[in-house]
């Protein structure tokens, strides 16, 4: 089969290498569709979060079971499903152990381009949970990524009666707007405290989808426990590569209580069906997050866009068939 390893840092193949096999515990997936990860892809390729090698790249896909081990009971041959987490996705086939990830079936009314998304939606999920939003709440999206996108619409599914968002990008605050945020700012543009504050009021949750700052001289952290309310939650996502300046100081002072995503397998699982169930319902709109496409020898293309035009792009599918 085709599938682009990763032989070390910085060092991407497209290879012709054995069809994986499958295991007792394991189903064997043929890929149609993969997805690009905004963030973990390009820190991965530059040598963060990953220690061995060789590895197949990528980990955003769906795709069709096409063998199942005997002792795999809750998925058969012709299922189509995505997963939360393992890497392999930018193959023609990936061997999968259910029990090890959080593994979801996918509905015909879902289309492969959308399916691939579902490995974010599921990742996402798992932060906006964690903040255990109540009805009525307010809530802030630091970074309309697409992470912050999914996010945005999960917290009115769950609830919130107010979401706005920060975003640099233009394209990215519209988008927020059209999913349902109820304000967008420009937190390069303007006094983001002042601004939100005035206009919506204090933060019952702030979910800081954000890598790194973008702005160093206004450490974003700063800025949400400032429109924190006191006592309020502050929900840590993204996965920085340089680390993240906060003030303790105000951060002790208005007792902010400080979370990251859920990782309990067992309630992955049911959170990433929630996500599924919403997406039949109309809830969450994934689609609209798709900025472009590239075939699987043209990934680092696509890697390109995603790592030097966020500005224009959100998530570049890759087919794999």
């Amino acid at each position: 089969m085709r599938a682009l390893v990763l032989h070390k840092p910085g060092e991407l193949k497209l290879e012709q290498i054995p069809i994986p096999s499958c295991g007792s515990k394991e189903v064997l997936i043929e890929l149609k569709t993969s997805c690009i990860c905004n963030g973990s892809d390009p820190a991965i390729l530059a040598g963060a979060h990953w220690e061995t090698f060789p590895i197949v790249f990528g980990h955003e896909a769906c795709g069709t079971i096409v063998a199942c081990g005997d002792q795999v009971t809750q998925f058969q041959i012709g299922d189509r499903v995505a997963w939360w987490f393992t890497v392999g996705a930018f193959a023609e086939y990936v061997s999968v152990t259910p029990e090890h990830v959080a593994m979801v079936k996918l509905p015909e009314t879902i289309s492969d381009d959308e399916g691939p998304l579902f490995e974010l939606a599921g990742a996402a999920i798992r932060a906006v949970e964690a903040a255990k939003i109540k009805a009525g709440d307010k809530v802030l999206i630091v970074g309309l990524g697409p992470s912050g996108l999914i996010m945005s619409q999960l917290a009115k599914n769950l609830g919130a009666s107010t979401v706005i968002g920060w975003d640099l990008y233009g394209m990215r605050r519209e988008l927020g707007l059209q999913l349902g945020c109820d304000g967008v700012f420009d937190n390069g543009a303007c006094s983001v405290r002042e601004a939100v504050i005035n206009q919506f009021g204090e933060m019952d949750v702030v979910i800081d989808a954000y890598a790194d700052d973008l702005l160093p001289g206004s450490p974003t952290l700063n800025d949400a426990i400032a429109v924190i309310r006191q006592g309020g939650t502050l929900i840590s996502y993204g996965h920085p590569q340089q680390g993240r300046m906060i003030d303790i100081f105000d951060f002790q002072k208005k007792q902010v209580i400080m979370r990251g995503p859920v990782n309990d397998m067992q309630l992955v699982r049911l959170y990433f069906q929630k996500a599924v169930d919403y997406a039949v319902e109309g809830k969450l709109k994934l689609a609209p997050l798709i900025s472009g496409r590239v075939s699987l020898d043209h990934v680092m293309d696509g890697l390109e866009l995603v790592m030097n035009h966020p500005e224009t792009n959100l998530k570049i599918l890759v087919d794999i068939q």
